[in-house]
């Protein structure tokens, strides 16, 4: 019910703007001491916003940036505000250091006393001055990761000792196995705290039952120690300003809020605490684009904003796309209104004159899509780098740049994939598989045997080939002990007498690698697919082992070679912010996008919401694909495409084998 009746309320005003429609299509002048801009009219709404809580809906290649820094400038020069008296908060660094530039080059550096910074630079800093005394600034000391999973791994040891029905064993992990964990156990911590959440909402987390009294342990340290979290800094600002009236709702007047979307409960928290009793707050930001719900984020507070606000927030919706063309828009949009947790809005292209285009195809098998890929980007006469593949996962963007460097084509992976890493359930199937097939040899055995935990000691396992026998030996009359050890060499028998593909199979649901490693479904299955390709399990590790060497040894070539001509390989989480004049979106199947571990209304909007993203980087041409598989093995394409399903049919003339040639000639028009 209150859903609905916030979205009566966002039609109500949408019905009261859209009779300024009209007018919106004509530019504005705005007039500041050094001169004058032409913006168009919901850029000038936006800008010269006077008080009280605005909310800019602003769509992608709509000028954000531009809007925000000539707000300011309009805040300062149009209205005496005093420059000491603003805040622009940002969610990285980067992003932070840009928008200060940019007020600067607008400014010509004649007001330095604006404050910028992310969310953590900015309230380490009000924590510090709320703590200090006359006389005294206060020190806070901020906990380093290396400091971090030193205390968490002693936390382990010490719960692992103390664990009654371990005691005879307390050395059962190797410490790379407590490392790992304490690495999880300190990411779901951040999570928490960001979030708020209830910390008994984490199943499968490493030591689960002991989670609780962890979380105490870990905080009780680090304030022992006299260290703060990184995490913890919005948490103790929040109590410190909580305590009475403080003086950053007189100090900062103006606060502005870039990439609103992104924000999590602490943080906006945080920022009620210190806006202004008029809420000169503004928050600039696209529901539409919010795809972190991963780190806490959680786009339903743009809703909760509006709410709170209702009476009197302004709504602003930049809906001029000054990057893309019509077509471009219009089949993004079909998409995204798809999603029902949102504020509804539109686009349209600011420059008509833009002649961009909607590719559509569709291939039998992921090698006849490279294929095309290829021979799309061989037949371009362009720079390279106007050239983006986008894909939803690290591994698949990983194996196309492996495929464009075997063809020879310079690319550049996104600098957050880490391209030599195999994935971690991936490699404990292949370490699994070496055990059983290449001579139980110790270092295999000391990889797979607490994977899951089965509280094995590496002390047990001291000889250089491990025998079920030696083991039972070891741990004679320890009868809950040499249980586990039987029912891994089972396990180990079991697969020895499997073909590859079946072997797979069964260490992913039988021995539960599946469940060790819940956000690596997709590549198990990817794996599982490929062991299926094989004969001989032995050859299917020494390719999976000779191709990651081989990555290994290419990774610091591959990222030291500065060739900024070349085709961008991202995810689409780190496409975010970026544009190009010709996307390419591969491999848009069910399972992939939505992933198969999207199973709310909420993540699969999430998802929806990642498609979205990735269409909206292009400029020039958006070119989309999936892959349908063969009668033994059908692929459906992404639910997502349903709205879209027409460009398909008016697209796709050629037959699948023929797609790539189609797609390189129909796009040499746009060459060189």
């Amino acid at each position: 019910m209150q859903r609905s009746s916030w979205k009566l309320s966002v039609k109500t005003r949408q019905s009261r703007e859209s009779k300024k429609e009209s007018s919106y299509l004509k530019n504005k002048i705005l007039n500041f001491k050094d001169g004058s801009i032409t913006l168009n009219a919901a850029q000038y709404e936006a800008i010269t916003h006077k008080d009280g809580p605005a909310m800019i809906l602003a769509g992608p290649g709509s000028g954000k940036t531009f809007v925000i820094v000539h707000r300011i400038k309009f805040l300062i020069e149009n209205l005496g505000v005093m420059p000491s008296s603003v805040l622009v908060i940002t969610f990285t660094r980067s992003a932070a250091y840009e928008m200060q530039q940019r007020f600067m080059k607008i400014t010509d550096s004649s007001y330095p006393e604006v404050s910028f910074g992310t969310f953590h630079s900015i309230f380490y800093q009000i924590l510090l001055s709320l703590r200090s005394r006359p006389g005294k600034r206060a020190k806070i000391d901020v906990a380093s990761e290396s400091f971090k999973i030193k205390i968490m791994s002693d936390i382990i040891h010490k719960v692992m000792k103390k664990d009654s029905s371990l005691k005879e064993d307390p050395d059962r992990l190797s410490e790379a196995e407590v490392y790992e964990s304490a690495k999880e156990l300190l990411s779901e911590i951040s999570r928490i705290k960001n979030t708020g959440e209830d910390c008994e909402h984490n199943p499968g987390i490493s030591f689960e039952e002991h989670f609780d009294e962890i979380f105490a342990d870990y905080n009780r340290l680090l304030k022992e120690f006299g260290k703060i979290d990184f995490d913890d800094m919005i948490l103790e600002c929040c109590k410190e300003l909580s305590k009475g009236k403080n003086a950053y709702s007189d100090k900062f007047k103006y606060i502005l809020i870039d990439e609103y979307q992104d924000i999590n409960k602490i943080q906006k928290e945080a920022v009620d605490l210190i806006k202004s009793r008029d809420c000169n707050l503004f928050a600039v930001g696209d529901d539409d684009q919010a795809i972190y719900g991963f780190r806490g984020s959680d786009p339903g507070l743009m809703k909760l904003f509006y709410e709170e606000n209702k009476n009197d927030i302004r709504i602003i919706r930049l809906e001029a796309n000054y990057r893309s063309g019509a077509s471009i828009i219009n089949a993004s949009h079909l998409v995204i209104n798809e999603n029902k947790l949102r504020f509804k809005k539109s686009s349209y292209a600011a420059d008509t004159n833009i002649k961009d285009r909607v590719y559509t195809r569709r291939f039998l098998s992921k090698n006849m899509q490279d294929a095309a890929v290829v021979s799309f980007i061989n037949g371009y006469r362009g720079a390279l780098s106007d050239i983006a593949i986008i894909f939803r996962t690290n591994s698949e963007c990983l194996n196309m740049a492996q495929v464009l460097k075997g063809f020879g084509i310079p690319n550049s992976l996104d600098n957050r994939i880490d391209e030599s890493k195999l994935d971690d359930a991936v490699d404990l199937c292949l370490s699994y598989l070496e055990f059983a097939y290449l001579g139980k040899k110790r270092n295999d055995f000391l990889k797979i045997m607490n994977k899951p935990l089965r509280y094995i000691s590496r002390e047990a396992a001291s000889d250089e080939c491990v025998s079920e026998g030696a083991l039972l030996k070891f741990y004679k009359g320890n009868r809950e002990r040499c249980e586990e050890i039987k029912k891994l060499f089972r396990h180990i028998n079991m697969i020895a007498h499997l073909r590859p593909s079946l072997s797979v199979r069964y260490l992913i649901k039988q021995v539960g690698i599946d469940k060790l490693y819940p956000k690596s479904k997709d590549n198990l299955e990817k794996f599982s697919e490929e062991a299926g390709k094989y004969n001989d399990t032995v050859k299917l590790i020494r390719d999976y082992r000779r191709e990651e060497v081989e990555k290994e040894q290419n990774t610091v070539k591959h990222k030291t070679v500065i060739n900024k001509n070349c085709v961008k390989i991202y995810t689409m989480h780190g496409s975010k912010g970026l544009e190009f004049r010709y996307v390419w979106l591969p491999s848009l199947n069910e399972g992939i996008i939505p992933s198969r571990s999207a199973v709310s209304e909420k993540e699969t909007e999430e998802e929806r919401r990642m498609l979205y993203v990735g269409m909206t980087r292009a400029k020039e041409a958006l070119i989309m694909s999936y892959i349908t598989g063969d009668e033994d093995n059908k692929m459906l394409p992404s639910r997502f495409l349903k709205p879209i399903k027409h460009l398909w049919d008016a697209n796709y003339k050629d037959s699948e084998s023929s797609s790539g040639r189609s797609m390189s000639s129909s796009n040499s028009t746009s060459s060189r």
